[in-house]
């Protein structure tokens, strides 16, 4: 922790030590990081990360923490949480290059007011643009793989570049670009559209989002990918898990594919419920796949 304190001392950046991570997470479910290092600007990021690199300190990267469920206990690895570092959105036409603390409601808003159409679909997903990027978020028919053209990454040595979609892979609700490196930010281009009836579809998918889903309670989202042809949530309502819970965690009353936490929820509580859903969608001849990212200690 010597090197990792006078790393963040050089460059400005504020440094907490065996952090609590459920109180950065949406669900509010989690242990104690070694370390939470907060940078202050995009301009020093490249060389906090490389600076960890370099140490070999174990590191996890943190957004809005919004589609996430941590263990419980000292996790064994320190965090950069990417989430206020100033970024911005630069328009030009229709095409924008965001920054990856930039909140994607808020773009797709911004995108919405400008007449761009491209991000309508998004009205209302939570979280930020470079957790979109990596997870390739989408609802109703879009996603961000469709809207991209590059994707600015902090490499190991090799500071940020920006690389083309074409050269990386992106699927429902997936990327190698977690693999690739950190995202910084992307770019996108969007088609220019009627702006009432953008604004008319925007609102249209917050309003289904606000009355479908548990967004006024801790929540971590979409547990499970949709299977092909198929949906998360109704496989497991009808299998009876809207409304289930253990514990302090349950499936949502409104959206059985919504993990929430009433209260008081721990990590064996909701690990130990999406497990069951699982295989008991296993048993009944359906694979589901998690989109939830989980995080475990450190071996």
């Amino acid at each position: 922790m010597v090197e990792v304190r006078g790393l963040c001392q050089r460059l400005g950046v504020a440094l907490s030590e065996g952090e609590p991570l459920a109180p950065l997470t949406s669900l509010r479910i989690g242990g104690e990081a070694l370390f939470c290092a907060r940078p202050p600007a995009w301009g020093v990021v490249p060389a906090l990360l490389e600076g960890l690199w370099s140490f070999g300190v174990a590191f996890r990267v943190l957004g809005a923490g919004s589609n996430l469920l941590v263990e419980e206990g000292p996790l064994g690895f320190g965090v950069v949480q990417l989430r206020r570092c100033g970024g911005a959105a630069r328009w030009e036409g229709a095409t924008v290059e965001a920054d990856a603390d930039v909140p994607l409601p808020a773009l797709a808003a911004e995108a919405v007011r400008r007449g761009l159409a491209g991000l309508e679909s998004l009205a209302g997903v939570p979280g930020t643009v470079g957790g979109a990027v990596i997870m390739n978020a989408g609802a109703y028919g879009g996603e961000m793989a469709g809207v991209m053209t590059d994707v600015a990454l902090i490499e190991r040595g090799g500071g940020v570049v920006w690389r083309p979609v074409s050269s990386l892979r992106f699927g429902y609700r997936t990327s190698d670009v977690a693999a690739r490196g950190v995202v910084a930010g992307c770019r996108m281009r969007l088609s220019p559209g009627d702006r009432a009836a953008l604004a008319e579809r925007f609102e249209a998918h917050r309003a289904k989002r606000l009355a479908t889903q548990p967004w006024n309670e801790p929540t971590a989202g979409s547990v499970f990918k949709n299977p092909a042809g198929d949906f998360a949530g109704r496989i497991l309502e009808t299998l009876g898990f809207k409304g289930r819970r253990r514990g302090g965690a349950g499936f949502s009353q409104k959206h059985a594919n919504f993990l929430v936490n009433h209260g008081g929820a721990t990590f064996a509580d909701a690990w130990g419920l999406c497990e069951e859903a699982r295989a008991a969608a296993a048993a009944a001849g359906t694979t589901l796949e998690y989109e939830m990212e989980v995080w475990r200690r450190a071996a």
